[in-house]
């Protein structure tokens, strides 16, 4: 009997990664404002249209993403969503947040915030909000991140006084180094202290405190190896400086990406096979063949197939041929039409509608041949 395992899966929005190069550009990155650029827009939006049990349309829509571009200012803020999914029938809801994300020379962010819809009793107040931080070097290479979880409560006590307290969580930095030919070679990582203060506004009186439970030093976190030309190993590292897992790469004698060979598990002192990939091309088509070893793989292997570099195929197997995945994508000139899953309790079809421009206006998911979601897309 298939075990049977309850997972919580954390899902972006697939609007809000934006690019999907499997899909051809589909999905915009609408956090880039060169594309508002582009398409000579400053706001976009995503509403879900209500669908009754019989397939119809309600007129009833929910607004699921928004983007707005202030080009002046530097900034593109709005709001998105993530999608938390319980799997084996305990059903799935939408998790809202907004951010705002500023820029400088085009499209290099600088700060990202995103924060969480506050929580409100009668006497407090909490904010949640998570935050990114970003350098560049004169060549506007990426080289520093700061990436921290804040939370700010706000509180009236009975003696009416208002009561700040703010938490900055184990703040985690990353940093960059990248070789003479601009390819990214290290990545270092530093975990400091959790910091918090307290103010108390009616008597003026500050306190802080530091914490420092999960701190590490600075440490080699990955590490990528080239020939004159290819990437041919890539390496991860845990903060106590062994070697966590680890991915080769081997290329044909026309350069081309013919295996990959990733392991794990060396800090266990025995390491072990976790997947190997073999691509093979012909003329224009590319088959993908990956074979997963882990246990906690939930396809033991992966078929996927591209006619010019567009996935037109994919076949997603489990140890239990009933819950397999088979995915078929049909395009359209440059744009995909649709894509056709058939699994275990029937088949989903997803349609994609563009205008003139080629932005996405329209999406419908049927599952045999029932409507069960519709999503509009608006630009101004």
């Amino acid at each position: 009997m298939k075990k049977v395992i309850t997972i919580i899966i954390l899902i972006n929005s697939i609007f809000s990664f934006g690019q999907n190069d499997k899909l051809n550009q589909i999905y915009i990155d609408w956090e880039n404002p060169n594309n508002f650029e582009k398409y000579n827009v400053k706001k976009v939006t995503v509403y879900s249209k209500e669908i009754k049990k019989n397939g119809k349309i309600k007129r009833d829509s929910l607004l699921l993403t928004k983007y707005e571009y202030d080009k002046s200012k530097g900034i593109i803020k709005g709001i998105n969503h993530d999608l938390v999914v319980v799997s084996h029938g305990r059903g799935n809801f939408l998790e809202f947040y907004s951010f705002e994300n500023q820029y400088f020379s085009d499209s290099l962010i600088v700060k990202r915030e995103t924060k969480e819809i506050p929580k409100v009793s009668k006497d407090k107040i909490v904010n949640n909000s998570f935050v990114e931080l970003y350098k560049y070097d004169k060549l506007n290479r990426r080289i520093f991140e700061k990436k921290y979880s804040e939370e700010n409560e706000y509180r009236l006590s009975k003696k009416d006084t208002t009561a700040h307290y703010r938490s900055i969580s184990y703040p985690i930095t990353e940093e960059y180094e990248y070789d003479s030919k601009n390819r990214l070679i290290k990545r270092y990582i530093t975990r400091d202290s959790s910091e918090h203060y307290i103010n108390l506004i009616n008597y003026n009186r500050i306190t802080t405190s530091k914490f420092c439970n999960y701190c590490n030093e600075k440490y080699l976190d990955q590490e990528w190896k080239y020939d004159k030309e290819k990437l041919l190993e890539w390496t991860s590292f845990t903060y106590q400086k062994s070697k966590h897992s680890k991915r080769n790469y081997f290329y044909d004698e026309n350069k081309n990406l013919v295996k990959q060979i990733d392991s794990t598990r060396f800090y266990f002192g025995n390491p072990s096979l976790s997947l190997i990939k073999e691509i093979k091309y012909d003329d224009n088509i590319k088959i993908e063949i990956q074979t997963n070893f882990n246990d906690g793989s939930y396809f033991k292997k992966e078929t996927r197939k591209f006619d010019n570099n567009q996935l037109v195929y994919e076949f997603l197997e489990d140890e239990y041929p009933e819950y397999n995945v088979e995915t078929t994508y049909t395009y359209s000139e440059n744009s995909i039409k649709k894509t056709t899953n058939r699994f275990k309790n029937g088949i989903t079809v997803e349609e994609y509608f563009f205008d003139k421009k080629g932005l996405l206006i329209e999406q419908k998911t049927y599952l045999n041949a029932i409507l069960i979601e519709c999503k509009k897309y608006y630009y101004e």
